[in-house]
C-alpha cells in the first residue's frame, strides 16, 4: 500500500517501504530459530554428528551467513534477504561516479549483519543468567548469579598470602563489572530499540533515507533494484567465488576453480532454494491437516471372516433365507447367533439356554453372544 501510494504521488520510486525493510528484517530473524530446529532434531538422530554444532549452533550458523552474505554483498550489492526482496544497499557518498559498495562497505555490512546479532544474543543470554532469569523478576533478586562466588570474610583473608589477596580482589572486581553490567545493560537495550524504532518512524515520514542508525553510520541506503541492475545480473551471469583463477592446464587449477563454481552456484541456488522450502513447508502443513492425508495413513478394512459351515450333525439350513432353521417358519424378532446364522430370538435364546451350542454349526454359545437384527422393513 504505501509503495502504490509512492507511485501514485510521484515520490520516490526507488525507496523501498517499510513494510518491505521489516519483512526483510524478519525474514533474516527467522532463518537461525528455523535452522536451529533443524538441527536439534537430526541432533536427537545422531547425536555423535551434530551434537557438538547444535551446542554452538549461534557461532557456527554466524560463520555460514558470514559466506552467504559476503557472497551476495559482492555479488549483487546486498544482504541475501535485501537480494530476495529485489533491493540493494549504495553509498550515498558515491566514489568517482560510483554508488557501489566498496571493500570496506563489505565488511562493515558483514559486521552490521553478522557480528551485530551474535554479540546482541550474547549479552542478552549472559544478562539472563547473571540476572536470573524471570524467576528473579518476578520473585526477587535471590536467583540472581552475581552475588555467588563472594570474597571470604576479612576474618578469614587476615592471614592470607598476597597471591590470594590478589585472586581476592581479582573476584572483587569481577563482581563489581557484573553488578555494573546488570545495571546499564538494560539501558542499553533500550536505547538499541528505541533509536532502531526512531529510525523506523522517521523512515516511515521521509524524514531520511536510512531505515536503521547502523546503515546511517555505515552511509549507505538501501534501495531497489531498478531495471538496469536486472539487466547488469544478466549480462554478468553467476557471480564467481575469489577462489577462481585463470585456467592455465594444471590440475590443481582445474579443481580449484570447479569447488569455486560450485560454491558460488550453490550460494546462488539458495535465493531459489528458500522460496521453494516455504512451498514445500506449506504444502506438507496443508497434506497433514486435509482428508487426503487421513485416507491414507488409515489403516485398510480387514476382510470379512469367512462364514462357518454347517455341521453334519446340525440342523439342516434352508433353502428360503427368510425361513428360521429351528421352526422352519418365517422368522420373528430376528437374531444372530455368535456363528453368524440368524433365527428366530425366542429359538435360538431357548437352544442356546439349553445347550449352549449353535444348532446349525455346534459350536459353542452363551446367550450373551446373541444379537438382536433390526430392518426397516
Amino acid at each position: 500500500m504505501e509503495f502504490m501510494s509512492d507511485m501514485l504521488s510521484g515520490a520516490d520510486s526507488g525507496k523501498p517501504s517499510l513494510f518491505e525493510i521489516v519483512a526483510q528484517h524478519k525474514m533474516s530473524d527467522l532463518i537461525e530459530p528455523a535452522l536451529r530446529h533443524v538441527t536439534s532434531v537430526y541432533a536427537h538422530r545422531y547425536p555423535r554428528y551434530l551434537v557438538r554444532i547444535l551446542n554452538w549452533h549461534e557461532e557456527a550458523y554466524a560463520a555460514v551467513m558470514l559466506l552467504v552474505e559476503r557472497h551476495y554483498l559482492r555479488a549483487y550489492g546486498g544482504s541475501f534477504a535485501e537480494h530476495f526482496y529485489g533491493t540493494k544497499r549504495v553509498r550515498t557518498r558515491k566514489i568517482r561516479g560510483d554508488n557501489g559498495l566498496t571493500r570496506g562497505d563489505v565488511w562493515g555490512s558483514l559486521a552490521l549483519l553478522v557480528g551485530l546479532p551474535l554479540v546482541k544474543s550474547r549479552l542478552d543470554q549472559y544478562y539472563e543468567k547473571i540476572s536470573g532469569g524471570e524467576a528473579a523478576r518476578l520473585l526477587g533478586s535471590s536467583f540472581t548469579q552475581v552475588g555467588q562466588g563472594q570474597a571470604p570474610s576479612p576474618e578469614t583473608a587476615t592471614g592470607a598470602s598476597d597471591m590470594y589477596g590478589a585472586r581476592r580482589r581479582l573476584l572483587t572486581l569481577r563482581q563489581s563489572l557484573k553488578r555494573l553490567f546488570k545495571l546499564c545493560y538494560p539501558h542499553a537495550n533500550f536505547v538499541y530499540h528505541a533509536a532502531t524504532a526512531l529510525y523506523y518512524v522517521s523512515y516511515m515520514f521521509d524524514r531520511t533515507g536510512y531505515n536503521s542508525p547502523w546503515l546511517h553510520i555505515l552511509g549507505l541506503q538501501v534501495r531497489r533494484l531498478s531495471a538496469a541492475d536486472y539487466r547488469a545480473m544478466d549480462e554478468r551471469g553467476s557471480a564467481t567465488s575469489d577462489l577462481a583463477a585463470p585456467a592455465n592446464g594444471s590440475p590443481i587449477r582445474f579443481v580449484r576453480n570447479m569447488v569455486a563454481y560450485l560454491l558460488s552456484g550453490g550460494l546462488d541456488f539458495l535465493k531459489v532454494l528458500l522460496p521453494l522450502s516455504i512451498f514445500f513447508y506449506r504444502f506438507l502443513e496443508w497434506w497433514h491437516r486435509s482428508d487426503f492425508h487421513k485416507k491414507v495413513q488409515m489403516a485398510p478394512l480387514p476382510p470379512p471372516p469367512m462364514p462357518l459351515k454347517p455341521h453334519p450333525d446340525g440342523l439342516a439350513v434352508p433353502l428360503d433365507q427368510a425361513l428360521c432353521p429351528i421352526c422352519n417358519e418365517a422368522r420373528t424378532n430376528p437374531a444372530a447367533a455368535p456363528s453368524g446364522y440368524v433365527y428366530c430370538y425366542p429359538c435360538i435364546f431357548n437352544h442356546i439356554s439349553e445347550k449352549n451350542t449353535c444348532p446349525v454349526t455346534l459350536v459353542v454359545a452363551h446367550v450373551d453372544g446373541i444379537r438382536k437384527l433390526y430392518s426397516d422393513s
